[in-house]
């Protein structure tokens, strides 16, 4: 038997030549040439080592043989990082230069250099008009392979995707363009290619043709079982078994063959030849299906990563665990496709991110896993292991879900929780994750609910001041009786001091009889509002006119107080801006009726991450996951954007004169920008993700924290030239989640991911630990007041004296899952921010006084400098303008909203008087 090979019959990697006997012809050949023969634009988005590039190649050569004159270009080849646009494009037209042989037309060098008045995609898209296609007579076809380089470019290539789409739309005009087409070829999607928001006008994927990529069918291998001939006298037999285990995989396909022809010691009943081998006769082989699967065991899955050469499966690896905010749900996704369960393609992130590795593919109506060997490589076992590497909760969720969501002990409380929903901040999460973390925050409460059991403690809290006050009394008149029988004189001055004391006493048990009676009424109000299952207009007005009754009293009763702590009853607030705010959203009420209170904008693709008001002008800053900083007036209307180059903004903050901004990245730098995008400095020093930033009162110093354990302070009086911080603050537990500055600078917080909260000194020594372990703190702007707030997960708030950092008093938010607490600018009111969508406000007493509910998460919040108004960053990209409104204006814009109602102007002329 001779079972001499040809080594080189198999390919593994790389392109294959235009003549190589082992090229497997696939629909996609004809469906390229054809397209691109024709004059449309084409793009081959596909895993990588789906043979790109050989298509490419026997493409280039099917089109040349018809006279049509083609340029290939590995747009990879040049450079990302690093590069500007003005060398990125002149590369681009050198490479044309080079592949049409332009050399002897134009000096290349020259001409770009006279044309530095227009920007880089204008010198290309005159080059190809002025020089190109009048020197090219034929029709011109233009391969851009490696697409998905541009991803890692620091400027948006946009503008590139835009200029081909300009070709296809010049040819109405221009008949010239008509011999011009394009292709590209790579590792994206048309979503992840065109990164501009709204870009999508521009895009040259609406107007093109996709070319499926799939992988080998037994038709289509036949050229592939010659090799195999080699061995035996069924190399179809052996092939279709080839194609079971790589699903025609192109790379896996050719590289399993080869190692069949490698590997003949491994065929069943054959002993290993002793070189050199001389057979005679082919040996049939019976057992080819045995034969296969022994050589993918050995050779390919057991021990796979020192036997993967060419990289393959290491390639597919680091792009399934590549750490990125999806990678909870793309492991999950992956690992119910492998359960077999019946997955739809939908083209969400996920999918598109594990189709693009190679591991799955769309087989009719559904998703599975491309073939059994990346099913042996990427097993349940390992998906399992990295969940649990991943997730601080593995265990306790495992368990829960094994009860079929039952065992309550299994749920996260304390620390626990904290850490967990640290954890998962910004994660795109399996929907288990989801349904776990809410279980484990007990979010049962309806709003409906929750405000009546506010209302319930309140009232209960005023009938204790109204009871204290009673025993008080009492207690005076007892002591006037006591001095009965005391001398004329005595008896005189003792009487008057008894009655005082006894009228003062009075007097506090009517102001506490009132506010049980007027907070009593504004609950009435409210839950007759927050009662109804659909927007009854005749029910919101009956409420509305109650609210406006006890708001009046309680108008009266405070009089001249402009303390919003100071207020004894505040239940009446509460109830006019949330009816007001349901009057307005119901589709009865006309636009004129109620002043608009909210607007709202798309501000960026993805979260925001943080909104923030300019201390001196009527504009804000946001920032976003897409590394973008905009700049926006009251009205929603952007002013300026850049985008920053750090890969994330995590937050962006005004210095205090507003004539800066500072942004935090996840690239671990801080960058210090005018209000026109100039950027004038970058500071470093923190390592990993920047998660807080702030300026000191003054504007002198920066400070900054991140997810390594540290915190760091700048002296900005150095800049531009500082990069490195001038002091460092170590010790955190890991993350540190923000860092704040005292009001008057002499002292900063931080708080770390244990919810620990430190206060240290200007020069770096730590001053004190508080005993409370806190989500979020915020400091009151008021000098005045001199305290601080801290609000803990499950939603109790501190308030801490400034001089003493001591504890003065604590209340209860009812929040099961506070996130994040902000002083008002005056002081007067807390913010506090859950995980229910809601944003809720808070006097100092303890006592609600407003409830803005948003349609997305809510993951920042900001003042205006007055405290007239909040911003809120959505989930989503949204942003939020909304009005903060105190009883007098509530009071007007209710009373207002009935001039429109005639039938109620007879009660209304009476309250509203």
């Amino acid at each position: 038997m001779n079972v001499t090979t040809k080594p080189s019959y198999y390919q593994v990697g790389g392109s294959l030549t235009n003549n190589a006997p082992n090229y497997v012809k696939r629909q996609a050949d004809d469906d390229l040439y054809n397209g691109l023969k024709a004059g449309e634009f084409c793009y081959v988005l596909n895993s990588r080592q789906m043979g790109k590039s050989s298509l490419q190649v026997r493409t280039i050569q099917r089109l040349r043989n018809e006279g049509i004159a083609c340029a290939a270009i590995d747009i990879s080849e040049i450079g990302n990082r690093g590069v500007t646009p003005e060398q990125w494009y002149a590369g681009l037209l050198r490479i044309l230069e080079n592949n049409f042989n332009l050399s002897d037309i134009v000096n290349v060098r020259t001409w770009w250099r006279d044309r530095n008045f227009l920007t880089p995609v204008q010198r290309l898209s005159e080059f190809i008009e002025t020089i190109l296609l009048p020197n090219i007579s034929s029709n011109i076809v233009i391969f851009i392979d490696e697409i998905d380089s541009i991803l890692a470019l620091d400027f948006p290539a946009d503008d590139f995707l835009a200029l081909i789409r300009s070709c296809y739309n010049k040819r109405a005009n221009n008949s010239e363009f008509d011999r011009l087409t394009w292709a590209l070829l790579g590792v994206a999607s048309p979503t992840d290619l065109c990164r501009e928001q709204n870009a999508t006008s521009n895009t040259p994927f609406n107007i093109g043709k996709a070319i499926e990529l799939t992988g080998f069918d037994e038709t289509e291998a036949q050229p592939l079982a010659a090799g195999l001939a080699e061995l035996t006298d069924s190399p179809n037999q052996v092939l279709r078994e080839v194609l079971y285990w790589t699903g025609g995989q192109p790379f896996l396909t050719q590289k399993l063959c080869k190692l069949l022809l490698e590997n003949p010691q491994l065929m069943p009943n054959l002993p290993p030849p002793a070189p050199p081998y001389q057979g005679g006769e082919k040996d049939k082989i019976n057992t080819s299906k045995e034969w296969v699967e022994k050589v993918v065991r050995l050779k390919i899955v057991e021990n796979w990563e020192s036997q993967d050469v060419p990289e393959h499966l290491s390639t597919i690896r680091d792009r399934l665990f590549k750490e990125n905010q999806r990678i909870v749900r793309r492991l999950g996704l992956y690992q119910q496709i492998l359960e077999q369960t019946e997955t739809v393609p939908d083209g969400s992130a996920e999918q598109m991110e594990l189709r693009l590795s190679g591991l799955i593919v769309k087989r009719g109506k559904k998703l599975t896993i491309s073939n059994p060997i990346y099913q042996a490589v990427f097993n349940k076992g390992l998906i399992e292991e990295k969940l649990q590497k991943l997730s601080p909760y593995s265990e306790a969720i495992k368990v829960w879900l094994n009860s079929s969501c039952e065992d309550d002990s299994q749920l996260l409380r304390g620390d626990d929780l904290q850490s967990a929903l640290v954890w998962a901040a910004g994660k795109s999460l399996r929907n288990e994750d989801f349904q776990f973390l809410t279980a484990s925050q007990k979010v049962i409460l309806s709003d409906q609910n929750q405000l009546l059991h506010l209302a319930t403690l309140e009232t209960k809290k005023a009938v204790c001041d109204a009871e204290k006050a009673l025993i008080e009394a009492d207690s005076a008149k007892q002591k006037a009786k006591q001095w009965i029988g005391i001398g004329s004189a005595v008896l005189a001055a003792s009487l008057l001091a008894a009655i005082g004391f006894s009228t003062l006493a009075y007097q506090r048990f009517k102001l506490a009889q009132a506010s049980i009676e007027i907070e009593q009424n504004g609950s009435d109000a409210l839950l007759l509002a927050v009662s109804q299952k659909t927007e009854n207009s005749e029910a919101l007005s009956e409420a509305l006119l109650r609210a406006i009754a006890s708001g009046k009293k309680l108008k009266t009763l405070v009089q001249n107080k402009h303390k919003l702590e100071q207020y004894p009853a505040t239940r009446p607030l509460l109830a006019l801006q949330i009816i007001l705010d349901k009057i307005s959203a119901t589709q009865e009420t006309k636009a004129s009726s109620l002043p608009p209170t909210k607007i709202n904008w798309q501000a960026h693709k993805g979260a925001v991450t943080s909104v923030t008001f300019s201390p001196n002008r009527q504009i804000l800053a946001t920032a976003g996951i897409d590394d973008r900083v905009r700049i926006w007036n009251f009205s929603g209307q952007k002013i300026a954007e850049w985008k920053a180059l750090q890969q994330s903004v995590n937050m962006v903050n005004f210095s205090p004169n507003g004539k800066f901004l500072a942004t935090a990245g996840r690239d671990s730098t801080v960058k210090i920008w005018n209000l026109s995008g100039k950027n004038i400095s970058t500071l470093t020093g923190i390592k990993g993700s920047v998660t807080s930033i702030t300026f000191s009162p003054e504007g002198k110093l920066l400070a900054a924290a991140g997810i390594d354990s540290y915190a760091a302070i700048w002296d900005l009086s150095k800049l531009p030239q500082l990069v490195s911080p001038s002091l460092k603050l170590p010790g955190h537990n890991g993350l540190v989640r923000s860092v704040n500055f005292s009001p008057n600078g002499d002292f900063i917080t931080t708080l770390d991911g244990k919810s620990t909260v430190r206060l240290w000194n200007l020069s770096g020594k730590l001053k004190k630990t508080l005993p409370v372990q806190a989500i979020g703190l915020s400091f009151s702007p008021a000098q005045h007041q001199y305290r601080f707030a801290t609000v803990t997960l499950n939603g109790k708030v501190g308030l801490w004296n400034l001089s003493e950092k001591e504890l003065v008093k604590e209340f209860q938010t009812l929040h099961f899952d506070a996130k994040s607490i902000s002083f008002s600018p005056d002081g007067e009111r807390l913010a506090t921010v859950g995980i229910d969508k809601t944003v809720r406000l808070w006097n100092l007493a303890g006592r609600q006084v407003a409830q803005f509910e948003f349609e997305e998460n809510v993951v920042s919040v900001s003042w205006s400098g007055e405290g007239k108004q909040i911003s809120v960053a959505g989930s989503n990209g949204t942003v939020w303008l909304r009005q903060v409104e105190g009883l007098e204006e509530l009071l007007k814009q209710s009373c207002n909203f009935f001039t429109t109602q005639p039938k109620y102007f007879t009660r209304v002329s009476t309250i509203c008087k």
